[in-house]
């Protein structure tokens, strides 16, 4: 009996543990899905690649297309300290599939109405990042899907998936800025390559501007401080805000917080 008493002990204490270890460890998050998605944690997926990384993944106006804007997990950590203390979300309400270009094995571009600071219609860069929270959707924005026809891929081959919007939405005087591309945006097939300048004092980096401000119809809200590039800095641009705020640019050979690349900088910031 008293061998049977100290097996119950035993058993007793390691149900114990497991329940303490149950409330204290979390939970794994679920794979995306079509419906209302958050972004995951670093801790939950520290993945990190082009277009995504721990606590966040970039947002287009057309898959594998350049940054209108960031969604963040709650806990990520700002460049000013701030920690973002709850989860932005995406309805994905289905997914354009192809390689449309990317290197980096990303065939799933999910679409849908992209919340937090972002607000408005947007591709996603993968699912990986997300986690389904439930079905339905949180908006009807967006419910119909991108409808402008996509032009080309830098290799000259067509681009079958549909755009959110045309790439005339940014800035397009280069006769009035020449860092505005005559195309909307600088790339290989448009222009030959970015658009190269430096930056004449320091710079401040921000992860959104707002979908209405870097689709060019309203004012810019500059959220989300990710770092900040000093003055010298070589800055190249991907495309200006329609209204020639902002650049939508990369701080040559560096990263900016929890490798993100891309980020909003003010055009008077650059030469």
């Amino acid at each position: 009996m008293a061998r049977w008493r100290g097996v119950t002990r035993i058993v007793t204490a390691l149900v114990a543990a497991l329940a303490v270890t149950a409330l204290v460890a979390p939970s794994p998050a679920a794979a995306w899905g079509y419906g209302v998605n958050r972004v995951q944690t670093a801790a939950e997926d520290p993945w990190a690649q082009t277009g995504m990384g721990p606590g966040w993944v970039l947002l287009s106006y057309k898959a594998n297309g350049p940054m209108v804007g960031y969604l963040f997990a709650r806990d990520f950590v700002f460049a000013d300290g701030a920690v973002k203390s709850s989860f932005d979300h995406m309805d994905i309400r289905d997914t354009g599939d192809a390689g449309a270009g990317n290197t980096e094995g990303i065939t799933r571009w999910p679409w849908g109405f992209a919340g937090g600071s972002f607000d408005g219609c947007a591709y996603a860069y993968g699912t990986r990042k997300f986690a389904i929270e439930r079905s339905g959707f949180s908006s009807s924005s967006c419910a119909n899907g991108p409808t402008v026809s996509g032009s080309s891929n830098a290799d000259g081959s067509p681009d079958q998936l549909r755009w959110w919007h045309s790439e005339q939405v940014f800035c397009t005087a280069n006769g009035v800025d020449p860092l505005c591309s005559p195309y909307g945006v600088w790339s290989e097939n448009k222009g030959g390559g970015l658009k190269a300048t430096t930056a004449r004092t320091a710079c401040t980096a921000y992860g959104n501007i707002g979908a209405a401000a870097a689709y060019g119809s309203g004012p810019a809200v500059a959220v989300h401080p990710l770092g900040t590039a000093p003055a010298g800095a070589q800055i190249d641009i991907r495309y200006v805000t329609k209204d020639r705020q902002w650049i939508m640019a990369k701080w040559r050979g560096n990263r900016f917080a929890a490798g993100i690349a891309w980020a909003f900088l003010p055009r008077s910031c650059v030469w």
